[in-house]
């Protein structure tokens, strides 16, 4: 009885069923392995693009807190008032430009009136925004002229 043990142990190594075994276990742990290694990747991709999105939404928090910080002063919220609401403070007047059309404005006359009351005929395509303001500080005719046209 003795005998028969050893004899049949080093036996078993030597099966076919024995190989077929193993090689089904080293499969299966393998797509075990595999499986997790996969798991593992996504998981770390998803790491860093929840740290990227931190990271993003950190960058945003900091910009609309400046923001809140710059609507909070008074001097934003009276330049808001004038420019949205149209308020002015007593005493204050308004004065509204309006633009022309650049179609009205080919070929215009404008009467500059000189020192010595001479009438010059000026040729103009379209007068620049410096212009039309000299004419309304120094020359109102020539201001109320280039503005009939």
């Amino acid at each position: 009885m003795h005998k028969s043990i050893p004899r049949s142990f080093p036996q078993l190594f030597r099966t076919r069923w024995f190989y077929l075994v193993n090689i089904l276990l080293i499969i299966v742990v393998g797509f075990s392995f595999g499986r997790e290694m996969i798991r593992s990747r996504d998981i770390a991709k998803q790491i860093q693009s929840l740290q990227n999105q931190s990271q993003a939404l950190q960058t945003q928090h900091l910009a609309i807190k400046d923001l809140k910080n710059a609507v909070q002063t008074e001097s934003f919220v009276e330049r808001e008032a004038r420019l949205k609401l149209g308020l002015k403070k007593p005493g204050e007047s308004l004065v509204i430009l309006k633009n022309e059309k650049t179609e009205n404005v080919t070929n215009q006359q404008i009467h500059n009136e000189s020192t010595n009351g001479e009438v010059k005929t000026l040729e103009r395509k379209s007068l620049a925004n410096s212009t039309k303001w000299w004419y309304y500080f120094f020359n109102k005719q020539a201001y109320r002229t280039a503005q009939s046209l």
